[in-house]
């Protein structure tokens, strides 16, 4: 299959749908702020932990919530299926990864109609937006997650080596 259509078809399939479903889900909270904290899915088995620790360094983000480590791990597994069965390139598999991290996220707040979730982004540490920790200020008053152009990067990075060792 052509790589320019895997990828595309990854956020398609992956990117879109998950971002629709969080955006039904969590609302205008975000981040699982709209999750009953009774709930297991709204707790944080990590939190507090070395693990917890070291994702948040490395994500930038708030304590995962064990709805996110389920995430992740269905992450992991179609990521894997799509290893095994779909392309055999780890370099266009971890592109596809970084990608659909990028974009479910951007998507979130580009696509998000219960509040204006994309001009908070916009305004980074000024807005509403809390689970994002460090911003990239890119004019006088726009900002971006500083994990964006990191994954956005590692993306096109890791495309540009598949294409390579085919």
């Amino acid at each position: 299959m052509n790589y320019y259509l895997f990828y595309a078809l990854n956020i398609l399939f992956f990117a879109l749908p998950l971002a629709l479903f969080e955006i039904n889900l969590e609302q205008d909270q975000g981040w699982g702020g709209g999750f009953p904290r009774n709930k297991w899915y709204g707790k944080s088995f990590l939190k507090g932990t070395g693990v917890d620790k070291i994702l948040t360094k490395i994500t930038r983000f708030e304590s995962p919530l064990n709805y996110h480590l389920v995430i992740m791990f269905l992450f992991v597994a179609v990521f894997v299926l799509e290893y095994l069965y779909g392309s055999q390139n780890i370099w266009l598999i971890l592109s596809c990864f970084f990608g659909v991290n990028f974009f479910a996220d951007f998507f979130w707040f580009s696509f998000n109609w219960h509040f204006d979730s994309f001009k908070q982004l916009l305004k980074g540490p000024n807005g509403s937006i809390s689970w994002h920790k460090n911003w990239l200020k890119l004019g006088k008053e726009a900002y971006l997650p500083t994990n964006y152009p990191v994954w956005l990067s590692l993306s096109i990075i890791f495309f540009i080596i598949a294409q390579i060792w085919r």
